[in-house]
């Protein structure tokens, strides 16, 4: 899977790009602000509906218009696919091969996204909101039926913690139980199940990278001692208390170890990005050995913090996935490409892609 053709309207200063990306690989280089990463903003827009710069869409939108718009041509192995992304203030519009539809899920099933920025430390640093994410994007793709069970959960879960909320009594309270144990068990069993497949994929690449191991602990989100029926009869007065339900599947968190240490007290800033690349890598790798299906990898400044070593080592293994790769780079030059690589490269200036002839 990758694409073929990408059209940009009225996303930041990018007002309406169209370009043929390159079959393995799209190189795009200018100054800071120019809209290169407007690009790849565009490209994560169409996979998910959403930006990975900001949480509104009217910084994302370009100024003084209604809407963004975003267009791609998807080549898989026996057909394709149009796909359409418009975004205004008011409502979200999406269209696969000329036809509406109304969830998101549809998109990112056909397009999977992943990014690698400056920022992708903060996987690490950030609130456990953000590692659920990660695991439940691998699971997503490769896991039927997990995403129904995921939304009602949550379903579930608003209208317990709604009636805890309203101090309702306690059988009003506990008549949600049922089904959130119900869902709560198929989405831990899903997530063990993809790490138990995740985790050693992911070993080799922080090998490769970092030439060290990290341990990967996964917290449910409750005691491992109890069952998930047990605690929520034994957090019933916290929760009463508190106004929310206090443990489950919502509270999981991914936690990594170095020697004894979490690594976020122990590596520095550039060996953090290096093990969320590993985790990146990892997760391309395996929904390609389960499902045999590509990713698009979006990589935003790759010289950022590392040194050319660990920056020739990572592109290496990035080609090496087989993904559909977008870079960036302040300069032509910052890194080399195999040579038997289809790529093409691009020079951003003011909003406005120009194809450099290789």
């Amino acid at each position: 899977m990758y694409l073929t053709q990408l059209d940009i309207r009225q996303v930041r200063n990018l007002h309406d790009v169209k370009i043929k990306p390159g079959k393995r690989c799209t190189y795009i280089y200018g100054d800071n602000a120019s809209g290169k990463t407007s690009v790849l903003e565009a490209i994560y827009l169409l996979s998910v509906a959403r930006s990975f710069r900001t949480t509104h869409i009217k910084h994302v939108i370009s100024h003084n218009q209604p809407a963004l718009q975003v267009f791609a041509r998807i080549q898989n192995e026996n057909d394709q696919a149009a796909v359409g992304l418009e975004r205004s203030l008011q409502k979200t519009r999406i269209r696969i091969n000329g036809s509406d539809v109304k969830q998101v899920a549809e998109l990112s099933s056909l397009l999977p996204v992943q990014i690698i920025n400056p920022d992708v430390h903060k996987l690490l640093e950030q609130g456990p909101k953000y590692r659920r994410q990660f695991i439940d994007w691998g699971v997503f793709h490769v896991e039927h039926g997990f995403l129904q069970a995921w939304q009602q959960y949550y379903r579930v879960l608003k209208q317990r913690n709604a009636a805890l909320r309203k101090k309702q009594n306690k059988q009003a309270i506990t008549l949600w139980d049922e089904q959130l144990i119900q869902f709560a068990k198929t989405i831990t069993l899903a997530r063990e199940n993809y790490l138990s497949k995740f985790v050693p994929i992911f070993n080799q690449y922080v090998l490769k990278l970092m030439g060290l191991e990290v341990e990967i602990k996964y917290q449910r989100g409750w005691n491992k001692e109890m069952s998930f029926t047990d605690t929520l009869v034994a957090s019933f007065e916290k929760d009463s208390m508190k106004r929310f339900t206090s443990f489950g599947p919502h509270r999981a968190d991914l936690e990594m170890w170095h020697q004894g240490v979490q690594v976020q007290n122990s590596f520095s800033r550039g060996q953090q990005k290096l093990l969320v690349c590993a985790m990146r890598l990892a997760q391309i790798n395996h929904l390609k050995k389960e499902k045999n299906q590509q990713s698009v990898l979006l990589v935003d400044d790759l010289a950022a913090e590392l040194d050319i070593k660990h920056r020739q080592s990572l592109i290496d293994l990035l080609v090496d996935t087989e993904a559909q790769l977008f870079l960036t780079a302040t300069e032509q030059n910052s890194f080399v490409l195999p040579p038997e690589i289809e790529s093409k490269m691009f020079h951003v200036e003011h909003g406005t892609l120009k194809e450099v002839v290789q």
